[in-house]
């Protein structure tokens, strides 16, 4: 287990992703704002260093407010990651087979939307802050995004694996009860819903992205990963 001294660390460097990804994606079209709730599925996944970063920050009344309704709904259908996206680029690299996840958004809301907006949306996981749409989901049915932002947000998403390597991955309620008091709430979280962080061994940047993706990886590189 991390000391909470590396933990506060860590915690830190997240903080200053979270930012620059806001400054970098600030210049992308969107339709996203706070109260647009559809794609706000089950399905959402972090890492268990983001589920610190959420908990660490909430008072004990929001911290029960947020476990209460995860764990009231924690026998619902979700998304099970079988790999992380550093692993998936491993993967890539090698040559070897995709294991395959299916998730469903009709298996319903996020758990915790309350009158379709976020409790916890100022400290959101990464996943939450780049769906990034340029028209609204609740319209198309579907998220928009461009091909550059997908880049963007996997190149930031790698790098906040790295900074939680040998921690774990999961569904939002499962990791969010695994780092909370889920004994309070009785519940046996099984080990096969996660998934261990990997270091980051190579970026995901298509060639066409590179030479635009350049200086926010310049930036990105003078805080100290590790």
């Amino acid at each position: 287990m991390l000391n909470s001294k590396i933990v506060k660390e860590k915690q830190a460097i997240l903080k200053q992703l979270f930012m620059l990804f806001d400054k970098f994606s600030d210049e992308m079209e969107r339709a996203c704002k706070e109260g647009c709730s559809a794609c706000c599925t089950r399905n959402v996944t972090l890492t268990s260093l983001e589920a610190k970063y959420i908990l660490d920050d909430l008072n004990t009344y929001q911290k029960d407010a947020v476990l209460t309704r995860i764990a009231n709904e924690h026998n619902k259908k979700r998304l099970i990651p079988k790999t992380t996206i550093n692993e998936l680029a491993k993967l890539c690299m090698n040559g070897e087979e995709i294991p395959e996840e299916f998730a469903d958004p009709l298996w319903g809301k996020c758990p915790l939307l309350l009158n379709q907006r976020c409790m916890i949306y100022d400290l959101r996981p990464f996943a939450c802050r780049s769906m990034i749409s340029k028209k609204r989901c609740n319209i198309t049915g579907f998220a928009e995004m461009d091909e550059y932002m997908v880049t963007l947000s996997n190149v930031f998403m790698q790098y906040i694996e790295h900074i939680d390597r040998g921690c774990y991955f999961g569904n939002l309620s499962d990791i969010l009860l695994l780092e909370g008091d889920k004994e309070k709430h009785g519940l046996s979280i099984p080990y096969e819903n996660f998934v261990v962080n990997k270091p980051l061994k190579m970026l995901m940047i298509p060639p066409e992205h590179r030479d635009r993706i350049a200086k926010v990886i310049n930036v990105v590189q003078t805080i100290r990963i590790g």
